[in-house]
């Protein structure tokens, strides 16, 4: 008998590193093309717009949002983050409270990134850390089974109970290798998402091509950035598939840190960037936290903790200071990224919990 046990013992571990194996390499079959040569093929910023440097702020202790530890996570009211300094001000509305947790307590708690379909049905939320790697929450389902600001802890207790409606609401998508997992975007030309697998800063990224219907990887390629210029984990994609990606310096004395902003296509299975000339003077924020793009003001977003600087795509290089939008939020939240639907409607992510503000006219 205690033979058999241990056999049987023996038996579901083995069952269980598959499986774990399995997960991890859910992109394992992908098709991987290998770049050869640089991805930067033109120039590097030559000079800075001298925008106001509304965005100063050191890095904070983060905190968590209101009533998340006294409710255990359920929280029942929503608020209002407000904008309370820089040349912009908005306030943004928490909206909802996501799961936290799902197969283990706070599985789902150190979302990445968001992006949110053109419709505005889905929001993709990236948990690099979890089982589930990107997991799409139907909006309009959610709101049809009352998901609403006047039942904010209804989508965490649903989760929690095992709700059949509410998780026929949430597609929950593979394990697969999404790095530091800051960068998902769409691109509004072909549907698909994208994001950059790599950590936070190197010079050898892989982008990644991702089905919004499997939520699984199509294709990677793997390609050297640049010789002048290491790359950061954000990325954003305008109407017309232009691929964005920026790197931000720390700051040194009063200033916040420059932005050098990179433009780029994907054209069939290799990548090309190019610098834009005029970088920003004072980037948002103590350090980067992710990038969006707003299709109804045609703007690009940098964002960073508690704080969001925007610009207009039609004047990268001739940008003037008043052309550099600053909102600093009275707020001391992990920012996690921006997105944006076809309508203009912006859905910023923070964490401790993980929740998704709605902001308008942004």
């Amino acid at each position: 008998m205690v033979i058999k046990k241990k056999f049987k013992m023996m038996i579901l571990s083995l069952a269980l590193l598959l499986f774990v194996l399995m997960g991890v390499n859910a992109n394992a079959n992908v098709k991987t093309y290998h770049q050869k040569g640089y991805a930067m093929v033109g120039g590097y910023a030559t000079h800075y717009v001298k925008n106001k440097n509304y965005a100063y702020i050191p890095l904070y202790d983060y905190g968590s949002s209101v009533g998340y530890y006294e409710n255990r996570t359920y929280q029942t009211e929503s608020f209002t983050m407000l904008g309370s300094r820089g040349n912009f001000h908005r306030n943004a509305i928490s909206s909802y409270y996501l799961p936290v947790t799902y197969n283990w307590s706070g599985d789902l708690g150190n979302a990445q990134s968001v992006v949110i379909s053109k419709s505005g049905q889905y929001a993709y939320i990236m948990y690099p850390g979890a089982n589930t790697t990107i997991v799409r929450y139907d909006l309009w389902k959610l709101q049809s089974l009352g998901i609403t600001t006047n039942n904010m802890a209804g989508l965490r207790l649903g989760v929690k109970r095992r709700d059949p409606q509410i998780l026929s609401a949430i597609k929950f998508g593979p394990k697969f290798d999404a790095g530091h997992g800051q960068s998902l975007a769409l691109n509004p030309k072909t549907n698909m998402l994208w994001y950059i697998k790599m950590d936070v800063v190197t010079n050898k990224p892989t982008l990644v091509e991702v089905s919004p219907n499997t939520l699984k990887p199509v294709k990677q390629i793997k390609f050297n950035f640049s010789r002048n210029y290491s790359i950061n984990n954000e990325l954003a994609i305008d109407k017309r598939g232009n691929f964005y990606t920026y790197v931000k310096y720390r700051m040194h004395g009063k200033s916040a840190g420059r932005v050098v902003i990179f433009k780029g296509q994907v054209k069939k299975n290799y990548v090309i960037f190019r610098a834009i000339r005029q970088g920003l003077e004072n980037g948002p924020g103590f350090q980067t936290q992710g990038m969006g793009y707003n299709p109804v003001s045609n703007r690009l977003y940098l964002v960073s903790d508690g704080v969001i600087s925007s610009i207009p795509v039609n004047r990268l290089s001739k940008l003037r200071p008043k052309d550099v939008r600053t909102t600093k939020f009275k707020t001391n939240l992990e920012f996690e990224g921006i997105a944006f639907n076809r309508a203009g409607l912006g859905y910023i992510l923070t964490i401790r919990g993980t929740q998704l503000f709605t902001i308008n006219n942004f």
